[in-house]
């Protein structure tokens, strides 16, 4: 059984560029080929951003659907393509990001449910997710592993384009030798008459993706503490970082912003707190406040002394083995004044996120105790842009 351990003696794997070097966290160093077609689907989807090809088609029904497109996440696409029935044509360019799609009516962007043809990456995750919920990895069988890249075969999911599941399929995964991500899925029926094919290039190559700006959605907040002009500035700046321009108005003293793109609750709800990184000195038992783990009931702590107020120097989201995010932190004057406690604590705004143990170093800290990836970024976010004041999410509606 193949392990990559060739691959688990670097840091990390430097793919390089006419754009420069772009870094690819490194996988697993125990994976097995059994293991590989798992993370190099999941891993993919969980880089900062990629390029893709994209291209279906069903002869019989002269319907073809081609183009290309880029995907930022946590939930951005741009495409642009071509889409044809018979001798019905149409130029696709299409926007998206959550669950709507921008389309282009009376000279402004419409927000609209996603099309089908918005749902590309979707449509891929449908096309492989039944072999990969198959145990164990029986879903796929290797095919060859010729260094620079490995390919699997498995039996696709091709329900969009033949729902009366009529047709035998063949498929292949095409993963890169180096980082283990997926690089093609390419998949066909047996008689040629259906063809999927989506292939990925220029990972983590962009920040972000140009979508017109139309006031589609609005957010109200309400101010709460400190300095309202500032906390107004680090918000617009906290949405750019998630990929949403936005525009702020101040109405019967609330701040109202208006949106192209929805924002999940969650999200909205986090980007507008201080995001003040404290570590505690926590003890079993004793006089001060009790504060508990995050999501855990039990884990009752007493807060003994707040010990330091680190400088966040950088942030990283990333995923852990079982592709569960987690957050990275480099700090500074973190070391706490004290250790004589039973435990260390890191918390930001209020809420505790770990316990150490009091001989942990903390210039680095790992935060593993997020639920979704959505969070995990927005925590992210306020960390690397802390103000001094608070703003109470209200409500998210639509505009249009």
């Amino acid at each position: 059984m193949r392990r990559f351990l060739d691959i688990a003696l670097f840091s990390g794997v430097i793919l390089t560029a006419g754009l420069g070097c772009v870094q690819v966290v490194r996988p697993p160093s125990d994976l097995t080929y059994e293991d590989v077609p798992q993370y190099a689907w999941e891993g993919l989807k969980q880089q900062g951003s990629f390029g893709f090809d994209y291209y279906v088609s069903r002869s019989s029904m002269q319907f073809e659907v081609q183009g290309s497109g880029s995907v930022v996440l946590p939930d951005a696409l741009r495409f642009r393509g071509t889409w044809r029935m018979g001798e019905e044509e149409r130029v696709l360019n299409l926007a998206a990001a959550g669950d709507y799609q921008l389309e282009r009516q009376d000279n402004q962007w419409v927000p609209h449910p996603k099309s089908e043809e918005a749902k590309i990456l979707e449509q891929a995750d449908r096309v492989i997710r039944k072999a990969l919920l198959r145990r164990k990895g029986r879903g796929f069988e290797l095919v060859a592993d010729e260094g620079k890249i490995i390919t699997y075969s498995f039996q696709p999911n091709l329900f969009y384009l033949d729902p009366g599941f009529e047709k035998k399929y063949t498929a292949e995964l095409v993963v890169d030798g180096r980082t283990l991500l997926a690089r093609e899925i390419n998949a066909r029926s047996e008689d040629d008459d259906i063809q999927f094919k989506f292939s990925v290039s220029a990972i983590n190559r962009r920040k972000r993706i140009r979508i017109p700006f139309s006031e589609n959605f609005k957010l109200t907040y309400s101010p709460q503490a400190g300095r309202f002009g500032k906390a107004k500035s680090v918000l617009g700046k906290r949405l750019r970082d998630v990929g949403r321009k936005s525009r702020m108005r101040t109405r019967d003293g609330n701040l109202q912003v208006t949106l192209t793109f929805p924002v999940y609750k969650q999200m909205a709800q986090i980007l507008a707190e201080p995001g003040q990184l404290v570590i505690l000195g926590l003890n079993l038992d004793g006089p001060g406040p009790q504060i508990n783990t995050r999501g855990e009931i039990s884990d009752i702590f007493h807060i003994a002394d707040t010990l330091a107020l680190p400088v966040v120097r950088s942030v990283e989201v990333g995923f852990d083995s079982l592709s569960r995010p987690m957050l990275e932190l480099t700090l500074a004057k973190a070391d706490p004044r004290s250790r004589d406690f039973d435990y260390l604590g890191v918390a930001v705004d209020g809420v505790l996120y770990e316990v150490l143990t009091v001989d942990n170093p903390t210039d680095i800290l790992r935060i593993a105790n997020v639920t979704t990836y959505e969070e995990a970024l927005a925590l992210s976010i306020k960390l690397r842009r802390p103000f001094n004041g608070e703003l109470r999410f209200m409500d998210q509606e639509r505009l249009r």
